[in-house]
Order: C-alpha cells, then sequence, then structure tokens
C-alpha cells in the first residue's frame, strides 16, 4: 500500500496544475491559533499542536492497517501525504528561466549570469526536494503519521516567533528530518546522473552534520564549469539551455526514483 501511494502522490504531483486543494480546505494555521488561544507555554503549545495529532494519527493508521485488505489505510495515507505534500510546477520555473535566457544582450556580464543560473539550479533543486521528499522518506518509514509529523514541524516552526523557547528545537528536528532524506536524493541523482562527481558529494556530506540539506543539494548539482573564460553571451545561452534541460530531465527522474524505493521495500515487506 505504500508503494501504491507513494506511486499515485508521485503523479498528482507532476500533473496537477495549480494550488494543493487539501491545503486550501484546512489551513494548519487556524489549529495552531485554536491550541495558542488555550495554551501559553511553549512546550505545551508545541505539544498539543505537533505531537499530540501526529500520536493519534499514529494510532489510528496502525488500527486501520488490516480493515477491507488496507484499503482504509491506503485512502487514508493518500489524503495525509497529499495534504503535507507542496506542488511545484517546474514545467513553468523552467520555462521561465529559458525565457530569461532569451532576453539576454550581448554585453551582459557572463560571470553575473553564471551566478544566477547557479542559483536558480540551487534554488529549483531544494525547491522540487522539500515539495515532498522528506514527506515521502518519512511516510515509507513511520505511515501517515510520519509525514503529518514533518509538515506540522515545519508549519509550526514559520509562524513561530524568533524568541519562542521551542525554536531551537525545531529547528534541530527538521535539521535531520531534512539531512537523511537529502542524502537518499544526492544517490539518486548519482545513479541518474554524473555518477562519478555526484557519488563524492554523497560519501563527502554522509560526515557532514553541519551543513544543511539544501547546501548538500546546491553541491549535488553543480555543473563541472566547462564554459571558457572568455566565453560570449551566445555561449553562455547555448550551454545553460542543454544543461536546464538535463537538469528538469533530472529532478523528474529523481522523483520517481522514490517510486522505485518504495518498490523496493514492499518486495522486503517493509
Amino acid at each position: 500500500m505504500k508503494f501504491l501511494t507513494v506511486l499515485i502522490v508521485i503523479i498528482f504531483h507532476r500533473n496537477w496544475a495549480g494550488g494543493n486543494p487539501l491545503r486550501e480546505q484546512f489551513q494548519v494555521d487556524s489549529w495552531f491559533s485554536w491550541v495558542s488561544g488555550r495554551v501559553a507555554a511553549g512546550n505545551l503549545k508545541f505539544l498539543l499542536s505537533v505531537v499530540v495529532p501526529t500520536s493519534l494519527l499514529l494510532l489510528l493508521s496502525w488500527q486501520m492497517a488490516g480493515w477491507f485488505l488496507g484499503l482504509f489505510w491506503l485512502a487514508l495515507s493518500l489524503v495525509v501525504v497529499l495534504y503535507c505534500i507542496e506542488i511545484v510546477d517546474m514545467d513553468i520555473a523552467f520555462d521561465d528561466q529559458v525565457l530569461w535566457l532569451r532576453s539576454l544582450q550581448k554585453d551582459d556580464d557572463v560571470a553575473q549570469l553564471q551566478q544566477t543560473q547557479s542559483t536558480f539550479r540551487g534554488d529549483i533543486t531544494y525547491e522540487v526536494f522539500q515539495s515532498m521528499v522528506p514527506v515521502l522518506f518519512w511516510f515509507l518509514i513511520l505511515g501517515p503519521a510520519g509525514a503529518l509529523l514533518f509538515v506540522l514541524c515545519q508549519r509550526y516552526l514559520e509562524q513561530a516567533d524568533e524568541d519562542d523557547t521551542e525554536v531551537d528545537l525545531l529547528e534541530l528536528i527538521l535539521f535531520w528530518m531534512e539531512w537523511i532524506p537529502a542524502r537518499f536524493t544526492v544517490f539518486l541523482l548519482a545513479l541518474l546522473g554524473e555518477f562519478g562527481r555526484t557519488w563524492q558529494v554523497l560519501t563527502d556530506s554522509l560526515m557532514d552534520v553541519e551543513n544543511s540539506a539544501v547546501t548538500t543539494l546546491h553541491a549535488a548539482v553543480k555543473t563541472a564549469g566547462n564554459l571558457a573564460d572568455d566565453a560570449s553571451v551566445d555561449d553562455f545561452v547555448t550551454e545553460t539551455e542543454a544543461e536546464l534541460g538535463y537538469l528538469k530531465d533530472l529532478l523528474e527522474r529523481s522523483l520517481w526514483g522514490w517510486v522505485g524505493l518504495a518498490a523496493i521495500l514492499t518486495i522486503a515487506g517493509l
């Protein structure tokens, strides 16, 4: 059932246009506000806002695991995981970047253009990763409660004040909840892309417990930098258009790689 859930979620993510309709129906911030209006203590507020609903969902999913051949569990998982993911329209993002390339002038600074492209490359990679990969990873580990735990922690941190006592704890929790799936993502990128260079990024990152997931993913998709020092804007545009096509294809295949991981876990009986 985990395999079917991941497969359906990936198909939805790649083909749905617009925002997430489930998130539009239920705003988790309303839940946080309701709890805040009744509880003042920071740690207790976090406990009631995040830990309690996650624990209840965990118990419910365990109870439903054997109902009607697992179909109720599948329905519950789909609702929760689809709620937890964000929709990233890669087609629009990459099309906009191509339009930017084609609008460049011959007297533009190539070094600055390279920096802009590097920023886009890293940002879109992390945006695609964060939109669903940690959700899928923790779903595969803990079921729908794992997906909900990640999103509730993420959203709780976004609305928390900087001086809240639980902010440091939340940042640490989210760091590790992204640290692990980021390494699996780099592994998939290595299998599907430039194995030698990306594999080195992966091996180096396994001992790195200081840098965030975004830093690791930026390094994993960094190009070899084949553009000559005296390259023109036309040379930059030609090479970058090819790079964008490769990167888009790589990111799409890496998402489908999670279907493969789910299939392996299913075959292994996990």
